[in-house]
């Protein structure tokens, strides 16, 4: 299990680096990058919530009364399949900055007069010994990032779960 975790986490970082060599440094390559890698999980999450709610009895009872497909996937498939799909979308929002800021630091994103959190790591750490601090907020800065989105996700996830409808 850990092994599969580490191997497909990782196998995202190929095409990105490959991408940003290809087409050379800047927000587009990035953006590309970003968009040629991160659309599989999403695609996996969707078809697994779908095929999740497909045989419930509610479809199958609306299914013999003869609804159509679209009102069967807008009204009763889609509703019940957002949460995840919104939660997933929250928690892609830290990993693209993660991974912004991973090519930037390496030197294949944004370059050194742009803005950026990777470049901000990667000017500091040449001053690491003298300054520290300018290291220490960028990192900071991040982890606050992953950690804001990761709880944001969290409460939307929670709020959109339709089984939880009425509590409190």
């Amino acid at each position: 299990m850990i092994i599969t975790d580490i191997v497909f986490n990782h196998l995202d970082e190929i095409p990105l680096i490959l991408i940003s060599i290809l087409f050379g440094s800047g927000m587009f390559s990035i953006i590309l990058a970003l968009t040629v890698t991160g659309w599989i999980g999403t695609a996996r999450l969707i078809r697994a919530q779908f095929y999740r709610f497909k045989g419930r009895e509610y479809v199958l009872a609306a299914r013999t009364l003869g609804v159509s497909d679209f009102t069967l996937i807008f009204r009763h498939v889609l509703p019940n399949a957002i949460g995840p799909l919104i939660t997933r979308a929250m928690i892609a929002i830290p990993g693209a900055i993660f991974s912004e800021s991973f090519l930037a630091y390496i030197g294949l994103g944004i370059k050194p007069p742009e803005p950026s959190i990777g470049v901000l790591l990667s000017v500091g750490q040449s001053v690491l010994l003298q300054y520290p601090y300018q290291t220490l907020f960028p990192a900071l800065l991040i982890s606050v990032l992953m950690i804001a989105f990761n709880l944001f996700a969290n409460g939307l996830r929670d709020a959109l779960n339709p089984t939880r409808r009425g509590e409190e």
